[in-house]
C-alpha cells in the first residue's frame, strides 16, 4: 500500500516522497488510519519500525484538520520522550511535516538549556506541538502562565514504559495534587 492510500494531506505526501519514503512500514500502515480517525493507539514495535512517523504524521494531520487554527498560546499536541536525544530526534523528524501547515509551530523543550529561553520562545512564536522531556515540559508549563492546554488534541508518550520506569507519572500526579500527603494533617 502506498502512503497515498492513507489519510494524509498532499503536502505531507510530497515531503515523504522528497525524503525517499514510498510505502509505509507495517506499523505505520496499521496505526496511521486509527490515529487520524481519533482513536487511542498503543504501539509496541522494535527500533527502526517507523514508530516516530506513525505518530508524527497523524499529529500533524489532526491539527491541520481543526476547524480553526490554534492561536499562538494554544497547544494542540504534546509529545513526551524519556530522553533529550530522543526528543530532539522526534522534533527533527516532525519539523518538515509541521512546516506543511502554515500556522503550525513546534517547540523542542529539553533540559540543558535556559528555561527562560524556552518560555520566551513560546511567548514569541508559540508551540502548537510541544516535544520534550517530562521535567522540562512540566517546568515550562508551570512558568508559562499564558500557555493554553485546554486545546490539546493529542498526547503521545513515546517509550511509555521508560517514562513509567522513571516515575514521571507519579511525579506529575504528586505535583498536580499538591504532593504526597497533601491535605493530610497529623
Amino acid at each position: 500500500m502506498p502512503f497515498a492510500a492513507l489519510p494524509l494531506a498532499n503536502e505531507v505526501l510530497k515531503v515523504l516522497e522528497k525524503q525517499g519514503f514510498t510505502e509505509p512500514t507495517p506499523v505505520q500502515e496499521a496505526t496511521i488510519p486509527l490515529f487520524c480517525g481519533n482513536k487511542d493507539v498503543a504501539v509496541d514495535a522494535c527500533t527502526g519500525s517507523g514508530k516516530t512517523l506513525a505518530f508524527v504524521l497523524p499529529v500533524v494531520e489532526r491539527l491541520r484538520r481543526l476547524e480553526q487554527p490554534l492561536r499562538r498560546n494554544q497547544v494542540g499536541a504534546i509529545i513526551v520522550s524519556p530522553t533529550r536525544e530522543l526528543a530532539r530526534q522526534i522534533f527533527d523528524v516532525a519539523q518538515p511535516f509541521v512546516a506543511t501547515v502554515a500556522w503550525l509551530q513546534a517547540l523542542l523543550l529539553v533540559g540543558g538549556t535556559d528555561p527562560a529561553v524556552d518560555v520566551a520562545a513560546f511567548k514569541e512564536v508559540g508551540g502548537h506541538v510541544l516535544v520534550g522531556t517530562p521535567g522540562r515540559l512540566d517546568d515550562i508549563m508551570q512558568r508559562c502562565t499564558t500557555m493554553d492546554l485546554r486545546t490539546v488534541e493529542v498526547l503521545v508518550l513515546d517509550e511509555a514504559d521508560r517514562l513509567l520506569d522513571m516515575g514521571t507519572v507519579q511525579c506529575n500526579a504528586d505535583r498536580s495534587s499538591g504532593g504526597p500527603g497533601a491535605g493530610r494533617h497529623a
